[in-house]
C-alpha cells in the first residue's frame, strides 16, 4: 500500500464518525427502546434454536423459524388465558387499595407526638386520583391507548424475526468488514461481551419469573388477594439485588394488614406475621442460593455497583434500562480494559502480561 493515512486525518475521521454516530443515535432514539427490546427477545430466544438445531435435521434458519412462530403462539395464548384473571386481580386489587387508604387515614389521625398530629391523612385528590387509576372503564382505556402502539410491537416482531433466522449472516458480515490485523480482537471482544450477556441477562430473566411464581403461589398459599398482581411486582422488583425482595415483604405485609379477610379465621396479627415470614423466606432464598446460584459473581462487579447502578436505572428510565444496565457497564469495563492495554502496547487477552499488582505499586513508592 503507497499511501497511508496520518495520525492526524485518522483521529479526524474517527472524531467525525463519533459524531456522526451521536447525531444518527439522537435522530432514532424513538426507535432504540423497541430495538433494546428485540434484541433482548431474540437473545433468549436464539440458544433454543440453536439446541433444536444441533439435536434434529432442521438447518439454523428452519429452527429460528419454529422458535420464533412458538414463541407468538405462547404470547397469544397466555394473553387470552391471563387477561381477564388479570383483569379481576386489578379489580381486587382496586378494593383493597381502599382499604388501606383508609386504614393509614385512621391510623395516622390517631398518631400524635406531644399533643401534634403527624398527619392529616392522604388529601381527597390524591386518594381519588389513585383510585381512579384502578376504575375499569381508565384500565380499558389504557388497553385502547396500547393497541395503537402495534406499530412498534410489529417492529419488534419484525427484528426479533430477522434476528432469529439471519444472525449468522449478520455477525459474519461485521466480521468481514474488520481488518485482518484486527479479526482476532474483534472475535476476543464479541466472545467476552456475550459470556457477559448470556451469564447476566439469562440469570437475571430466570430469576425474576422463578420470583414472580414463588411469589403468586405463596400469595394464594397465605390468604392474599390479587395473586398475579403480587407475582409481577415481586418479579419486577426482583431486578433490584436484596433491597427489591425486602420491598415486597412490606408490600405484602402491609396488603395483610389492611385486607378484611385472614388465613383460616386467624387473628389478625397471626395472620399479618405468617404473610411476612413466609415472604422474608423467599427473600433469604434468593439471596443466599438462588442469585449466587443462577447468576453469580461472574461480572466481577462489586454488589454496591450493581445496587446503584439498578436503583439510578429504575428512577431515569424504568425497567428496562434497569435490566440492561448491569451488562453494559460490565461491557463497557471490557472495552476500556482493552483499549487502555492497547495503549499500553500490551497484549489484551493475556492476562498475565506485564501486570503490575497494587502491592507492588505500593511497595515501589515506599521504597522510592
Amino acid at each position: 500500500m503507497e499511501s497511508k493515512w496520518s495520525d492526524q486525518t485518522r483521529i479526524f475521521l474517527i472524531s467525525v464518525l463519533l459524531i456522526l454516530s451521536a447525531l444518527f443515535l439522537v435522530y432514532i432514539h424513538e426507535l432504540i427502546r423497541p430495538l433494546v427490546i428485540a434484541g433482548l427477545v431474540a437473545f433468549v430466544l436464539y440458544p433454543i434454536a440453536t439446541f433444536i438445531r444441533r439435536r434434529t435435521p432442521l438447518n439454523q434458519k428452519a429452527a429460528g423459524n419454529l422458535v420464533f412462530f412458538l414463541f407468538l403462539a405462547m404470547i397469544v395464548g397466555t394473553s387470552g388465558g391471563v387477561m381477564p384473571a388479570l383483569l379481576g386481580d386489578i379489580e381486587s386489587l382496586g378494593e383493597q387499595l381502599v382499604d388501606i387508604i383508609d386504614g393509614l387515614n385512621e391510623f395516622f389521625s390517631h398518631t400524635t407526638i406531644m399533643g401534634y398530629k403527624l398527619f392529616s391523612g392522604i388529601p381527597a385528590e390524591i386518594e381519588q386520583s389513585i383510585l381512579d387509576v384502578l376504575k375499569p372503564s381508565v384500565i380499558y382505556e389504557s388497553i385502547s391507548a396500547i393497541t395503537e402502539n402495534l406499530v412498534w410491537v410489529g417492529v419488534v416482531l419484525i427484528v426479533v424475526y430477522y434476528l432469529m433466522v439471519d444472525w449468522p449472516k449478520a455477525r459474519q458480515t461485521v466480521f468481514e468488514i474488520l481488518p485482518d490485523n484486527l479479526k482476532r480482537d474483534g472475535y476476543e471482544l464479541f466472545k467476552r461481551i456475550k459470556e457477559i450477556w448470556m451469564l447476566y441477562l439469562r440469570g437475571q430473566i430466570s430469576m425474576m419469573l422463578i420470583l414472580g411464581v414463588l411469589a403468586g403461589v405463596m400469595a394464594v398459599v397465605v390468604g392474599l388477594p390479587a395473586a398475579i398482581i403480587m407475582g409481577l411486582v415481586a418479579a419486577v422488583l426482583g431486578l433490584i439485588p436484596s433491597v427489591g425482595s425486602s420491598v415486597f415483604i412490606f408490600i405484602a405485609g402491609l396488603v395483610a394488614v389492611f385486607y378484611r379477610g385472614t388465613l383460616f379465621g386467624l387473628p389478625k396479627f397471626g395472620h399479618v406475621l405468617i404473610v411476612v415470614l413466609a415472604f422474608t423466606g423467599i427473600h433469604l432464598f434468593e439471596n443466599y442460593w438462588l442469585r449466587p446460584k443462577v447468576i453469580g459473581d461472574g461480572l466481577s462487579l462489586h454488589p454496591a455497583v450493581i445496587l446503584v447502578s439498578v436503583l439510578g436505572a429504575v428512577m431515569l428510565n424504568g425497567p428496562l434500562l434497569a435490566l440492561v444496565v448491569v451488562p453494559l457497564i460490565s461491557t463497557a469495563g471490557v472495552i476500556l480494559k482493552y483499549i487502555l492495554r492497547m495503549l499500553s502496547n500490551v497484549d489484551p487477552w493475556d492476562e498475565n502480561a506485564d501486570m503490575v499488582t497494587l502491592e507492588e505499586v505500593i511497595e515501589r513508592d515506599g521504597k522510592g
